[in-house]
Parts: C-alpha cells; sequence; structure tokens
C-alpha cells in the first residue's frame, strides 16, 4: 500500500519596514604625563575646520554620522517646519578602567552645531541663504555655493548646558516657498569636562552615552524629516592616561651609613654619646598621577625595619619619606612620613599638581634609646636590607 500526501503551498509576501540604524562615534584623548595635567584631544576634527579653521584651533570638534532630507516651508506659523535643529543638554556619563574597573564621571555637552546643506532649486531659495536665525543659537558664519545650491553654516549654542531649539529661514525666498533641504553632514563642537587626568591612575578608561534622534528626541530636526540615517546617536568615550613616573636617585644610594648628625667624631673625642643615628637620601621626582610605597626589610622589628649585628643584636630603624609639595598624603603634604611594611599596607599618594624633576628624601633613623643599646657592643657593625618600593601600579 502506498499512502500519498498532497499540500497546496502558498507564499505571503512581507514587506519590511525600513531598518533605522543605531549610529556611533568616538570620542577620544589622552595624558601622557606632561606638565598641564589636561587631556589633549586626539578626536579627528569634525567637518566644520576645513571652512572654520580658526575656531578648530581653540575647540575640540568631530563630525556626526547625521544625515537626512528636511522640509521647509517660508512663512510657516510653527517653527518646526523652518530649518530647525533641537540639541542634546549637557549629560554626565560614568567611563570605567579597563583592568580595574574603577570609575570617574565626565560632562558633555555640544557647544557649536554646523552643517552643510543642499538643495535642488535656485540659490536664491536656500532656506539658510541670508538667514534670519532665532532661538537658542548665534550665527558664527556661513559659506555659500551656487551650483549645486549649497550653503555650510556654523551656530553657537548659547546655553549648551541646557539649549533651546534653533531655526531660520532665508530672506530671499518668497514666502511659502517649500524646499527640501538634504542635510549632506552634521559636525558639532563640544566640551568635555572631568578630573585632572594626574588624580587618575594609569590605564585605558570607556563610556558611553545614547541620544534619541527624531521628533521629541534629543537631536530633533523638526517636522517633515525624511531619508534620516539613524534614530539614536552613541558616543563612545575612550580616554589613555600613561603616567610620567620617575624615581632617580644619585650614584651610592644602594648603601646608606647611619652617623650622628656632625659624625662620629665628637663622641670619639671624649663628648656626650650620639642622641641619634640617622641618613638623609636625596631623590629627583617625576610623577603625575597616583602611587603607592611602603618598605621590605630583611629583618622586621616590629613595625619597623632592623638592623644586626654578628651577635644577633638589632634595633629598629625608622624609615620616612619626604615628598615634594605637588604630592600628598590624605589631603596633607609628605614631611617625614613614616613607612609601613608590606604592599597590604601601603600608603597612597595623589598629585595635586604634576610634580617634574622635584626633590625630595628617605630618612633613616635610629633613636636615642637605641643607640644606648648599641654602644653597649663596642667594634659591632650593624646590617640590614631596606627596599622602599614606589608603585604606580594601582
Amino acid at each position: 500500500m502506498k499512502l500519498l500526501a498532497g499540500s497546496w503551498l502558498g507564499g505571503v509576501l512581507w514587506l519590511a519596514p525600513p531598518v533605522a540604524l543605531a549610529l556611533d562615534v568616538t570620542i577620544t584623548a589622552q595624558y601622557l604625563g606632561g606638565g598641564t595635567g589636561r587631556f589633549d584631544n586626539t578626536t579627528p576634527p569634525g567637518g566644520l575646520c576645513s571652512s572654520w579653521f580658526a575656531t578648530c584651533r581653540t575647540r575640540t570638534t568631530v563630525t556626526l554620522p547625521i544625515t537626512y532630507d528636511k522640509k521647509t516651508t517660508k512663512g510657516a506659523a510653527d517653527p518646526r517646519d523652518l530649518f530647525y535643529v533641537g540639541l542634546p543638554a549637557k549629560r554626565e556619563v560614568d567611563i570605567y578602567h579597563d583592568t580595574t574597573g574603577e570609575s570617574r564621571r565626565l560632562t558633555f555637552e555640544w557647544t557649536a552645531l554646523s552643517q552643510r546643506v543642499q538643495i535642488a532649486s535656485h540659490f536664491y531659495n536656500h532656506p539658510l541663504y541670508n538667514l534670519t536665525l532665532s532661538g537658542g543659537c548665534r550665527a558664527v558664519g556661513s559659506v555659500s555655493q551656487e551650483r549645486p545650491a549649497k550653503v555650510s553654516y556654523l551656530w553657537d549654542i548659547t546655553q549648551p548646558s541646557a539649549p533651546s531649539p534653533c531655526w531660520g529661514f532665508g530672506r530671499a525666498a518668497p514666502n511659502g516657498r517649500v524646499e527640501i533641504a538634504s542635510v549632506l553632514e552634521t559636525s558639532v563642537a563640544y566640551a568635555m569636562n572631568i578630573t585632572p587626568p594626574f588624580r587618575m591612575p594609569s590605564g585605558t578608561y570607556r563610556g558611553s552615552v545614547t541620544y534619541s534622534i527624531g521628533p521629541g528626541g534629543d537631536f530633533d530636526f523638526g517636522n517633515d524629516v525624511t531619508a534620516l540615517s539613524g534614530n539614536s546617536l552613541t558616543v563612545n568615550f575612550v580616554l589613555d592616561v600613561q603616567h610620567a613616573f620617575l624615581f632617580e636617585f644619585p650614584p651610592g644610594s644602594e648603601r646608606a651609613v647611619l652617623e650622628p648628625p656632625g659624625g662620629w667624631q665628637a663622641w670619639l673625642a671624649g663628648g656626650k654619646p650620639p642622641q641619634r643615628l640617622n641618613r638623609d637620601l636625596p631623590f629627583r621626582a617625576w610623577s603625575t598621577g597616583p602611587f603607592k610605597v611602603y618598605k621590605l626589610c630583611q629583618y622586621d622589628v616590629g613595625p619597623e625595619c632592623g638592623i644586626r649585628n654578628e651577635h644577633n643584636d638589632q634595633v629598629p630603624v625608622l624609615v620616612a619619606l619626604t615628598l615634594p609639595g605637588g604630592i600628598q598624603h590624605a589631603g596633607g603634604q609628605v614631611e617625614r612620613l613614616a613607612l609601613p611594611s608590606g604592599a597590604q599596607a601601603a600608603l597612597q599618594f595623589d598629585a595635586v599638581t604634576p610634580t617634574l624633576n622635584r626633590r625630595g628624601q628617605l630618612h633613616f633613623d635610629v633613636d636615642r634609646s637605641q643607640v644606648q643599646n648599641m654602644l653597649k657592643h663596642p667594634g659591632s657593625t650593624y646590617t640590614g636590607q631596606v627596599t622602599v618600593v614606589f608603585d604606580a601600579e594601582l
């Protein structure tokens, strides 16, 4: 027996709506340990710089991947039917260290807008030619081209933290004139404020913020907008911090001979026993960021490092640090600050200003009571090894 199965095959054609793209742009900056204490912008300059080069010498700019067609009607009662632009308000953005996850917060706002806008008809009908501008923008300049009819403009945002919409019309066109203005390029100037980089550990920090595009959105271009390149814009931030970090000791600093102030001669000549033994080791410091310091001891005597003679008699040595004024610990100056033992107990130091080729000192001291004990062992030599670790890998 054979079983036969028959089926009717039907087809339905679905017309998918256009997919609105999620746009993105990346803003980059770096700090390489310079004395300015500021980030240097490394973002490629925006398109507006081809016409307004002087502006780009003092501002940071970027091109946004936003293009669209905008229908404009000269004399319309609703500003949204004119050439119309609304920009986002100031935002706070958290950025995170790639390795540690440590966060910093920046503020970001748009300070100027530039677009290149073309129409198909006569130049005098252009909605931006011989412009009357209203709202929260101030015209800085424009560059016009007759064939094809094209205008590039630069507007300052008068209140970047909370911008009002901007709109305008060309005075040469007759009332009622309808044009399709094609926005071929959008670029902006922006301001980014963040903790000074000398207060940030070395590494790469990343974060992002997303803006909506469309009627009522963060970027709002008014009524009758078509061919919009995307419905959202994500701004990615990549900030690179690489600190200068060098502590330079003069030759011979690997050996610190402890002596009374002024040397041994006074005591050897029959004077009073010395009150203390000490040695100060100078160094030069280059540091533009936070770091930690701790000590490691060959011989531990309580919280201090020890020195020991051939009979295993040992005494503690206080190890302390003095740093230049641009570096602080717990909000205060670093003057003869005792160093703890071990990485777990390390002290953290923060840059108040970049420190470049400034003087500091390591101090080694044996106090009076311990000196008295050492004098009970004449002819002995006390030795011990102390390692002071300066660590910028927080």
